[in-house]
């Protein structure tokens, strides 16, 4: 019954997580801010599928918030990356339950296999262009992963940049 408890806890807490991770400077009036421009890339860098996708979703919500889209000069800088990130699947793993005479079983056996995966996290960060500092930061908690189909990569990513601007600019 315990360890029912604790499952159901864990599942409860973890469903309890933000999709991302938000964070800015509270000492920054951002009602100033009325333009934006991306960060140029350097010549031997080009821009990837899922980074005009990341840049697509930008645009989309920084026009929702009022900011206007130029090509220098912007009030804000907008810096966005994915950051690849590794983890590991395990298989084999499992679980029983048994009764018997009057006696009660839990048995576990350890996986078998071990698969490392890649993964991307979405990363965007407003950048004052006067002071050349970062006023506003987000990171997406879910995982962009490599066997996505270029449909659910758009969806999973505009929804992510979604999340990240629900709350911009943020309230005093």
């Amino acid at each position: 019954m315990a360890k029912l408890l604790i499952f159901l806890i864990v599942v409860l807490v973890s469903a309890c997580t933000k999709d991302v991770v938000t964070d800015y400077s509270t000492a920054v009036d951002y009602s100033k801010y009325k333009t934006y421009e991306f960060t140029a890339f350097t010549t031997t860098q080009a821009t990837t599928l899922d980074g005009k996708r990341v840049e697509e979703a930008i645009a989309i919500q920084l026009h929702t918030k009022g900011l206007t889209a130029v090509n220098e000069n912007g009030d804000l800088l907008v810096r966005h990356s994915i950051i690849e990130q590794s983890d590991f699947k395990s298989y084999g793993t499992s679980v029983g339950l048994g009764y018997g005479h009057r006696n009660f079983g839990v048995a576990y056996s350890a996986p078998v296999h071990i698969q490392e995966y890649q993964y991307g996290k979405i990363v965007v960060e407003l950048i004052d262009n006067q002071s050349n500092i970062v006023v506003w930061r987000s990171t997406s908690q879910r995982k962009l992963t490599e066997n996505m189909t270029p449909s659910s990569r758009r969806t999973f990513i505009n929804t992510q940049i979604n999340e990240m601007f629900k709350e911009y600019p943020p309230k005093k």
